[in-house]
């Protein structure tokens, strides 16, 4: 009789095992499924045309054996010439620092002393891959910056131009 006992709390025991064993491969089974969407999702938005393609990217090496489009550089301190005209200007300088979240990346763009900040949103030219490129540079990198110059109505406190920013069209990582 002691033995059918025995037999009989192992028993429950096993069954015990084998309903937490059955929820927890349902519950395993349930994160994957949603995990699964969430990476068809990526997929899709990847897949995606990029409407911002040729616009951002490594540069590559600059050789002189072909002739590249001319690029007149401004200086980061004569960025206050450029507010007035609403055009866009060339600007090289050093990743300071980048912050990028969800739509919108903040870049803050380093050249000797003077610093400036860059945003970069997504819009009908500026595709969410092109914002996810620009907050993956690292810090120290050389960039490229095609930008329209932007007054702003508060003052940057973590910059020297604190008037203005670079609102980016397009960004080469030299």
């Amino acid at each position: 009789m002691v033995e059918e006992t025995a037999n009989v709390e192992q028993s429950k025991k096993a069954a015990k095992k084998e309903a937490a064993k059955a929820a927890k491969a349902a519950k395993k089974a349930e994160h994957k499924a949603a995990s699964g969407k969430d990476e068809n999702q990526n997929a899709q938005e990847t897949s995606s045309e990029d409407v911002s393609a040729g616009k951002y990217g490594p540069f590559g090496m600059i050789q002189s054996r072909e002739k590249l489009e001319e690029r007149k550089f401004v200086k980061v301190i004569d960025l206050t010439n450029y507010v007035k005209g609403n055009e866009t200007v060339w600007v090289r300088g050093r990743v300071h620092t980048s912050r990028a979240k969800g739509k919108q990346c903040f870049l803050i763009l380093r050249q000797h002393c003077s610093t400036v900040q860059c945003l970069l949103s997504v819009n009908e030219q500026i595709s969410k891959q092109m914002v996810k490129f620009a907050g993956n540079i690292s810090k120290e990198s050389i960039i490229d910056i095609n930008a329209k110059v932007v007054p702003v109505p508060t003052k940057i406190e973590s910059c020297t131009e604190q008037s203005l920013e670079l609102s980016i069209l397009e960004i080469y990582l030299i």
